[in-house]
């Protein structure tokens, strides 16, 4: 099959990029057009290890309307047998393209964060989709709450390679506690970077942090931990391509997140057999986080986050790291594919539904 994907606006190195690229590398039986309106520093495209069977074109016009025909012009040229689309507005016009040029694709909505949170999402551009792949069961139950038939929603979680991946040491007994941050550094949006800080300038033990990544508030992050008297505990790594490379030992990936999709940062800490403390925010980390790979909490509960930190050090050597990583299994690659495939062939034999 012939398959174009519309992104939604990508920074260029983040977690919906890696699943873009291991999506493509490992489902060589279908031929892919990626279309991106708009992009940071698209670093993810060293990413891509396949030789042939796809292309990504990115539009580096800055307005609506240009945005829109370089959609139109590619889907045109490419005659895709099935749209998968980022977020509602692509559903929209996939919609008006296949109307509008009597075109006969499929069009498949592949949300990657809370519909109910995002503050881009349109309720009404989900039903111009013919289908939905849903990357968390609170995603999917999402998309239900807003009337589309469940039978019309696919549970498909997103992949990890987590076979090969090394595993992460636990620091020495009597080592400080060692956590990970790794993501955008936002204070009080998505990623709750605020509250992280406060935890950790109350933690009753002695710590230290690694963050990864980059972020609007980075600034603004600095100088809250300077107010909390914690910078020295703290080092700002800034993004890099593979932050696991960088990583010999830790005790936990820390996670305070208002809300996700589904969030790739926790899998990949698994897979390395890294634990992880996350608040239970409504989608995504529920269903990865149990109680062999690490902990989940109420959200904005920083009480209950520091009683998650203090078990994960106290206890540090009664944690398998062998048992965490296993838990990954459950999210590898080739089942993804697998599943995507009798997904796209289920698709493709059904007859057109009229969309708005």
């Amino acid at each position: 099959m012939k398959i174009t994907l519309i992104t939604q606006f990508l920074e260029g190195h983040g977690g919906t990029e890696r699943v873009i690229t291991e999506l493509i590398n490992h489902d060589l039986k279908n031929d892919y057009q990626v279309l991106v309106p708009s992009s940071g520093k698209p670093e993810w495209l060293q990413w891509f290890t396949r030789p042939k069977g796809y292309s990504v074109k990115i539009c580096h016009h800055n307005t609506e309307q240009k945005k829109r025909c370089f959609v139109i012009q590619n889907i045109l040229t490419q005659k895709p047998d099935i749209v998968l689309c980022l977020e509602g507005k692509a559903n929209k016009l996939a919609s008006y393209i296949r109307q509008q040029y009597h075109l006969h694709f499929k069009i498949i909505s592949w949300g990657h964060t809370s519909i109910t949170d995002s503050k881009n999402f349109i309720k009404e551009n989900i039903h111009y989709a013919d289908y939905h792949l849903a990357i968390s069961s609170g995603i999917q139950k999402q998309l239900i709450d807003f009337g589309v038939a469940p039978e019309n929603v696919f549970l498909i979680f997103n992949p990890i390679q987590s076979g090969s991946h090394k595993i992460i040491a636990r620091p020495k007994t009597k080592a400080p506690f060692h956590a990970v941050f790794i993501g955008r550094i936002l204070l009080d949006d998505q990623k709750n970077v605020r509250m992280l800080l406060h935890v950790l300038a109350k933690l009753p033990f002695k710590w230290q942090i690694d963050i990864f990544g980059q972020g609007k508030d980075i600034k603004d992050a600095q100088q809250l931990a300077h107010q909390l008297k914690i910078e020295k505990n703290i080092s700002w790594r800034g993004w890099v391509p593979d932050p696991w490379d960088k990583i010999s030992e830790a005790d936990c990936l820390l996670l305070c997140s208002t809300y996700e999709g589904f969030p790739m940062v926790v899998i990949e800490a698994v897979s390395h057999g890294l634990p992880v403390i996350a608040t239970d925010c409504p989608t995504g980390p529920s269903d990865i986080i149990n109680d062999k790979n690490g902990i989940l909490t109420p959200m904005n509960d920083q009480s209950a986050f520091i009683a998650a930190c203090s078990k994960i050090y106290y206890l540090r050597d009664e944690l398998d790291r062998q048992q965490v990583k296993k838990t990954a299994l459950r999210f590898d690659i080739q089942n993804y594919i697998s599943k995507l495939q009798h997904i796209y062939e289920y698709v493709g034999a059904q007859e057109l539904l009229i969309t708005p």
